[in-house]
C-alpha cells in the first residue's frame, strides 16, 4: 500500500474514533506488514500538517487524538450545549491529584491526607472511571487501593503517568504564562483547565512526586 494511500486511511480513522488510536491498532487494522515504525512516522507527519490547520492532533494516553483547538472550545461547548456541571468539582480535583501521585492508596490513606470524608467523591470518580480498584493492601481488613485509568490520562490529556508535572515543572512555570486549554471539552482530547492545574500545583508542592508509570487500565482486585 502506497504511504499517502496509508496516510488518508490514518487520517480518516482519527477523524471517525471516539478515543485515542495508537500504532499498534493502526498495524492490526492496515493488515499488510506495515511496521510500526513507518506508521509513527506518518502519524509524525500529519501531526505536523495539523499544526497550521484548525484542528489538531494530540498524542494522549499512549496514542493519537484529532482533536478541536482551545480557541474555539467556547463554540463548541455552545453547539453542543455541554452541561457544565459535568466538571469535576474542586474537592474531585483534589482527591483526584492525590490519588493520581501517591497511586495505588486507600480511601482511608485518601481521607487523612483531604481532612475529610471522601467517600463521595470517590464514588463520582469511579462513576466517571477516572479512577478504578488497584488491588488491596496488604493489611488487617485488606481494603481496597484505588489507582487512575487511561480514562484519567485522557481527561488530563497525558500520554502516561510519568507526564504528571513535577515540583521542578511548577518552579519553571512561576518565570512563564502558560496557557491551559479549558477540561470541559472532554470528547475532543482536550487539555485540563487552570483549575484543575492549580490542583496539581497544590499537590506537587507538598513534595509529593509522580507515582511510577504503570498500567493505568488496571482495574483487578486480588
Amino acid at each position: 500500500m502506497e504511504r499517502e494511500e496509508i496516510k488518508a486511511i490514518i487520517e480518516n480513522i482519527f477523524l471517525a474514533a471516539d478515543q485515542p488510536v495508537n500504532e499498534g491498532q493502526l498495524q492490526s487494522l492496515l493488515d499488510d506488514g506495515t511496521e510500526k515504525a513507518v506508521l509513527k512516522s506518518i502519524v509524525d507527519e500529519l501531526m505536523d500538517e495539523y499544526q497550521s490547520r484548525n484542528l489538531q492532533i494530540l498524542q494522549v494516553a499512549e496514542g493519537y487524538q484529532l482533536c478541536t483547538r482551545h480557541d474555539y472550545s467556547g463554540w463548541v461547548r455552545k453547539f453542543l450545549k455541554l452541561d457544565k456541571t459535568a466538571k469535576l468539582t474542586q474537592p474531585s480535583l483534589d482527591t483526584l491529584a492525590i490519588i493520581a501521585y501517591k497511586q495505588p492508596l486507600t480511601r482511608t490513606e485518601v481521607e487523612e491526607i483531604r481532612g475529610v470524608d471522601s467517600s463521595g467523591v470517590m464514588r463520582t470518580l469511579l462513576e466517571k472511571k477516572v479512577i478504578s480498584p488497584g488491588g488491596r493492601k496488604k493489611v488487617p481488613g485488606r481494603p481496597i487501593m484505588y489507582r487512575t485509568t487511561r480514562k484519567f490520562l485522557e481527561y488530563f490529556g497525558l500520554r502516561d503517568l510519568s507526564d504528571l508535572p513535577t515540583l521542578e515543572d511548577f518552579k519553571k512555570s512561576e518565570l512563564e504564562d502558560q496557557v491551559s486549554p479549558d477540561q470541559t471539552a472532554l470528547p475532543f482530547g482536550e487539555s485540563p483547565s487552570d483549575e484543575a492545574m492549580e490542583t496539581m500545583d497544590a499537590v506537587s508542592e507538598s513534595e509529593t512526586q509522580p507515582a511510577e508509570p504503570t498500567d493505568p487500565d488496571s482495574s483487578t482486585v486480588s
